[in-house]
């Protein structure tokens, strides 16, 4: 078989492209994977940045100056709420989490609903200590106190609070 011009240059083109294939599946398809995978984190984490600037501005306007929580962070907002109420005369009768509720804002509002018992003194220090809450954002939606036929000093209360946490 003799070597002619075109079929060395068929042969050398083949060559060529199975090289330059083997390149493209060794080399750069694993890289282009890689910077996919890149691309999709960025787009995550701007998103997360995005929100966050959200919330930011919003509560500029609103003029509240607290740390949002995120879901995962709702365990400590309520341990701090009862450690503060228990170091304030509260007695924590009933506890219920409500439904987590969307906002139109980039937050979104977790309500609870408890049963508390306490003197008229004590409940009005745990309303106003829930501003200084440290971890979370509180707001108090309503708050109802049954009267009791017995002259007793500690009365129940029926407290309905909004925990603010960061949209996800």
């Amino acid at each position: 078989m003799e070597l002619t011009r075109e079929r060395l240059f068929i042969v050398t083109a083949g060559a060529a492209a199975v090289v330059a294939l083997g390149l493209y599946f060794i080399l750069y398809q694993p890289l282009i994977n890689k910077l996919r995978a890149a691309g999709i984190e960025c787009d995550r984490i701007e998103n997360e940045l995005l929100q966050a600037r959200k919330a930011i501005g919003y509560f500029k306007a609103v003029g509240k100056k607290k740390i949002l929580i995120t879901q995962g962070g709702i365990p400590l907002a309520i341990d701090e709420l009862t450690s503060q109420g228990k170091l304030n005369g509260i007695n924590f009768v009933s506890m219920t989490p409500g439904q987590i509720e969307e906002q139109k804002t980039p937050c979104r509002i977790l309500p609870i609903e408890m049963e508390i018992e306490s003197a008229y003194k004590d409940l009005g220090i745990f309303l106003g200590l829930l501003d200084d809450l440290e971890k979370s954002l509180i707001t108090v939606k309503s708050f109802s106190i049954k009267p009791d036929g017995k002259a007793t000093i500690k009365r129940k209360t029926k407290l309905a609070v909004n925990v603010y946490l960061l949209g996800e």
